[in-house]
């Protein structure tokens, strides 16, 4: 009965030494045949860039070296501004990446300039900032299980430019007996790669520090990178001069101290853009 008992264990033991060795060579020869994806970054590439923000894609190229297709890898990534975390989020694929075939992941990444210049005081008024993305790939690989690969990039971003105010001038048109042209002029400069919103130009022109005439200029959207001549003809009436400021022409002057008041606001405060306020002084001539 001993004996009986001990061939049966060694039969067991023989057989699972050859169970093991089997298993063994076939994960050998699996792992042999099974290759890793190649992962790797492709390109950071802005898609759009507004007043409001930038949108870009960021893309990871993967090649699978294997006579088998595999999942399309599940990406999550993170988005760094500072050394802080600013966006996060995920890209998933119902696809397959065919059998020795590549695929590009597109990973698009949405700023909000608004949202970064609220979160980054410190931005405010430079020309650009850095950032970080760091990427997750995940691919569910026979054999290995599921395999992250952890890919970064970093690189600079442009940030928006506040417009240059320049020349702004006040000159003498057209003069007769009822009264005379004024000609107001100043040119906006846009520095940056995309065009700006008209701004909104309010004026009071002032006589002897008295408000005459107060009003506001139309103007066009802003090119990208280019300057725009704004301007504005005032029709000053001598009779509405003697209506509203009599006291003028009691000393019958030959001309009046006058200043041209303005205010300039692209609606872009959050940006550290303050409203451009200026005063073009003129003196008026009556006679």
């Amino acid at each position: 009965m001993k004996k009986r008992f001990s061939r049966l264990s060694k039969i067991v033991l023989i057989m699972a030494v050859l169970f093991a060795v089997s298993v063994l060579t076939t994960c050998q020869h699996l792992s042999s045949v099974v290759q890793e994806p190649k992962i790797s970054f492709h390109s950071m590439v802005p898609t759009g860039v507004t007043i409001n923000g930038i949108q870009m894609l960021a893309k990871v190229q993967v090649e699978n070296p294997n006579s088998f297709k595999i999942p399309f890898p599940e990406t999550d990534w993170k988005l760094f501004i500072n050394a802080n975390q600013f966006l996060t989020g995920t890209v998933k694929n119902n696809q397959d990446i065919k059998a020795r075939g590549s695929a590009i992941i597109d990973i698009p990444v949405n700023l909000d300039y608004a949202g970064i210049f609220n979160s980054f005081k410190s931005l405010i008024g430079t020309r650009q900032f850095g950032y970080k993305i760091g990427m997750g790939i995940k691919v569910p690989m026979p054999i290995f299980g599921e395999k992250i690969w952890n890919i970064e990039h970093e690189g600079e971003l442009p940030l928006p430019q506040a417009p240059r105010l320049s020349n702004p001038t006040i000159r003498l048109g057209d003069r007769n007996d009822t009264g005379v042209a004024l000609i107001v002029s100043m040119n906006i400069e846009n520095p940056n790669g995309f065009p700006l919103p008209a701004p909104k130009i309010n004026y009071d022109y002032r006589i002897n520090n008295i408000s005459f005439i107060t009003s506001s200029i139309d103007s066009n959207p802003i090119a990208a990178q280019s300057t725009s001549t704004v301007s504005k003809r005032l029709q000053v009436s001598y009779n509405d001069l003697r209506r509203n400021l009599a006291s003028i022409f009691l000393s019958n002057p030959s001309s009046v101290s006058s200043t041209f008041n303005y205010s300039i606001d692209f609606g872009f405060q959050q940006y550290g853009w303050n409203v451009l306020n200026n005063a073009l002084p003129f003196t008026l001539p009556l006679r």
